[in-house]
């Protein structure tokens, strides 16, 4: 059993509602009413792999894209995916913003999974590219009791795919990296987890999410947070 179980928020624990994809989708309509909702995940897919890599580049640089030039390229990656107009920059660029706020509910079997996880003697954790903000939510779901750590970027002014978020955690639950895995939906949760020594159990945002070569397979893939839970206790028997 790992004895350090640390999770993603967004596509995780919580997932956001409407999603950016329902509200890219929505605001393209007026324009390209045939378009179809999987032509935007597709879209969604690109454009998180683009903030991944540049938020790597900038972790490895030190040198931060402006707010505005990395919404600008956030919005590119949409619009050259999907022909938007260049109208439609001010309303996406928007919802494209870092403390965008957006409304949460719970991921379906998230209290189960995190109750079962813990009843087998894990210690839960928390650790997020985000705002401040996202305590509120993590409040308001009711599941903010079962975790010892909660490492929130913006505060500690680290952001993944830097694995010293993910060794911070670890060091305020008094827990090893080579004895914990980490929870998420983005490819580069993958690379973070690896980069700490760590495990790393994937659940893909949708089905146009994809892993580039150079970060390798996770040591588990799935589709909930249900079966990701699932997974874990199955190991814990071996």
């Amino acid at each position: 059993m790992y004895g350090c179980i640390l999770f993603d928020i967004d596509n995780t624990l919580l997932l956001k509602k409407p999603s950016i994809v329902e509200k890219v989708f929505q605001a393209a309509q007026p324009s390209l009413p045939g378009l179809p909702l999987s032509a935007v995940e597709k879209a969604y897919a690109q454009s998180e792999l683009w903030q991944g890599e540049q938020i790597r580049k900038e972790n490895e640089t030190g040198v931060r894209m402006s707010d505005e030039d990395y919404l600008r390229h956030v919005f590119s990656v949409y619009q050259q995916a999907l022909g938007l107009e260049d109208a439609l920059y001010g309303p996406l660029s928007q919802i494209f913003m870092r403390d965008y706020h957006m409304g949460y509910e719970l991921a379906p079997g998230a209290k189960e999974s995190l109750q079962a996880l813990q009843a087998q003697g894990a210690q839960l954790g928390i650790v997020s590219n985000n705002t401040s903000s996202v305590r509120q939510a993590l409040a308001d779901s009711g599941i903010a009791g079962f975790f010892g750590a909660v490492v929130i970027s913006q505060e500690v002014e680290l952001y993944k795919p830097d694995p010293q978020i993910l060794e911070l955690a670890c060091a305020q639950l008094g827990a090893s990296c080579a004895d914990s895995v980490y929870v998420g939906d983005h490819p580069f949760d993958i690379l973070c987890a690896h980069a700490a020594h760590m495990a790393a159990a994937w659940l893909p945002a949708n089905q146009y999410m994809s892993i580039p070569a150079y970060i390798g397979a996770p040591e588990f893939t799935a589709h909930s947070l249900q079966e990701a839970a699932g997974l874990l206790l199955a190991h814990s028997s071996h």
